[in-house]
């Protein structure tokens, strides 16, 4: 224990003095991730390290305002036609990348076609299925990408035309996967065309360092079309993966906006004046490989969500998480609080021992996070005292974790899912068959079509109702995944930083903040 105690403060020692013997300008605005991003290609990125750089120097058609509703980005303007189901965008004529090229319409139809290729395995890419032919692409049934509805019609006019009329699509050109791409400079540049020397963007900010597990810097883009003066010169990314060193490096100054906040410091944490909460679109869950030997039977995965008692959960991670059983958010349309497995140790005892050959050990897997840590030990700690079996823990550094998933899924495993946009859809679409995000095993023909049905009416009461039918699918009949609780947004924030306001999504944007003038 003291061996373990030393090592910890000689290397917050080590961090503290690297900062503080180097401080960055005053017109630099740095923030924490909390791992490597895994990648900077925006048609294969699937998680939110990514997405914090990527969100920064790319832009799609749309973007978000603070409320979450679409306006306007790279696309100046669209018209919606046949009751919904063509949309055209006409993109700004002055919007340049990063290297002065003119931004065109054809870079998204590139952009799409490489999502959509099957050679590339975007796991994002049934986010563009409800294009006309898109998944047919996909899947390989087709293999003339002309028959996709994406189309160039002029250099600055984008069709998009939909299979049908669809409530949330508006939404899909906001997130990254929609995002266009200069297709030269990735046939040119292979796997490295996202490094600092080869990248082109056209967001606000663009890519100048990359150095591997310590920072990431962007710089201001003077290309971008949008110059609004005030704007943060530089944005520093350090890649801190201790959260309490993290919040050490806040403290003295090193740091100005840090997210993952350590779970044993939150109540204290809570009383600073940095301290921000606001409501986030966001869940954690376990899922189950249903097609492991070990919780194959769906009587074991009921009878392991029964024997869960959240709010144990709930008071552990106070005031981050609100214990939760259902998969689309209570804050969300369309949410239904009858749905999920409640917490039932006498009946979760009682189908246990119903199992003919119930499990004698289990092993859940998760990315290694001090969080994540905890929810697991208490997980193992209910599980064995209510039901008597032996629960191993194993943990694995987020990049590895993530390759682990899409190769093949631990039996019972840890993730998060935040919304991308606004709508239950982005929450519903994740367990389809087509989606690349769904590790459990689970197809359910009938939920696919709940999900479709959901997808193109206009009739919220309808959609909650195909929704709620199709959550008792997924979380109570087959029991694919066991959601645990809701998260909060929490951020530290130096008080020299202005304007700083995470929406529902859990996003907010360098380009809106500003540093406070010192008097």
């Amino acid at each position: 224990m003291r061996h373990s105690k030393f090592i910890a403060s000689f290397v917050l020692g080590l961090a503290l003095a690297s900062c503080s013997a180097k401080k960055a300008p005053d017109n630099r605005i740095r923030m924490r991730l909390p791992t490597e991003p895994p990648s900077l290609d925006w048609a294969l990125a699937t998680d939110n390290v990514s997405k914090e750089i990527i969100f920064t120097i790319q832009q799609g058609l749309l973007t978000h305002d603070a409320d979450t509703n679409p306006v306007p980005a790279l696309a100046e303007s669209w018209d919606v036609t046949d009751n919904g189901s063509t949309y055209t965008f006409k993109i700004r004529a002055d919007a340049k990348w990063s290297d002065g090229r003119d931004l065109v319409a054809q870079d998204f139809v590139d952009a799409w076609e490489r999502v959509l290729n099957p050679k590339t395995a975007s796991e994002y890419a049934y986010f563009l299925f409800d294009l006309k032919n898109a998944q047919d692409y996909q899947s390989g049934k087709i293999t003339d990408f002309s028959q996709v509805g994406a189309k160039a019609t002029d250099a600055k006019t984008l069709v998009v035309n939909l299979k049908g009329p669809t409530a949330y699509w508006l939404h899909i050109p906001t997130f990254w996967i929609s995002f266009p791409i200069r297709k030269d400079i990735v046939e040119k540049h292979g796997d490295r065309w996202t490094d600092p020397a080869n990248i082109v963007s056209s967001g606000p900010y663009r890519l100048k360092e990359w150095k591997r597990d310590s920072r990431i810097l962007l710089e201001l883009n003077p290309l971008h079309y949008d110059k609004t003066q005030g704007r943060i010169p530089e944005v520093e990314f350090r890649i801190v993966k201790d959260d309490s060193v993290a919040v050490s490096l806040f403290e003295t100054g090193d740091l100005d906006i840090v997210r993952n906040l350590p779970p044993s410091q939150l109540r204290s944490l809570a009383t600073k004046p940095e301290f921000r909460s606001s409501p986030y679109l966001r869940l954690t869950y376990f899922g189950f490989n249903i097609k492991d030997p070990t919780v194959a039977d769906p009587k074991v995965r009921k009878a392991l969500a029964m024997a869960v008692d959240r709010s144990e959960i709930e008071k552990l991670l106070h005031p981050m998480a609100k214990a939760s059983a259902v998969w689309i958010p209570v804050d969300l349309a369309g949410s239904d609080s009858e749905r999920g497995i409640k917490s039932d140790p006498e009946a979760a005892k009682k189908l246990w021992a119903e199992i003919k050959n119930p499990p004698k050990e289990l092993e859940i897997q998760f990315d290694q996070n001090e969080t994540y840590k905890l929810v697991a030990e208490n997980l193992q700690n209910q599980w064995s005292r209510v039901l008597g079996v032996s629960v191993k823990l194993s943990s694995q550094e987020w990049k590895v974790y993530l390759k682990q998933l899409s190769t093949k899924a631990p039996s019972i495993y840890r993730l998060g899912w935040g919304a991308d946009y606004p709508d239950p859809a982005t929450f519903m679409d994740l367990f389809t068959c087509a989606s690349g995000n769904n590790f459990t095993g689970f197809c359910n023909s009938a939920y696919d079509r709940a999900i479709q049905q959901a997808g193109v009416s206009n009739d919220m009461a309808a959609r909650t109702q195909l929704y709620s039918g199709a959550q008792k699918l997924l979380l109570e009949q087959e029991v694919a995944i066991l959601p645990l609780f809701q998260e909060q947004s929490l951020h530290l924030v130096s008080q020299r930083v202005a304007n700083f306001k995470a929406d529902l999504i859990g996003d907010f944007f360098f380009e809106r903040l500003r540093l406070k003038i010192e008097e």
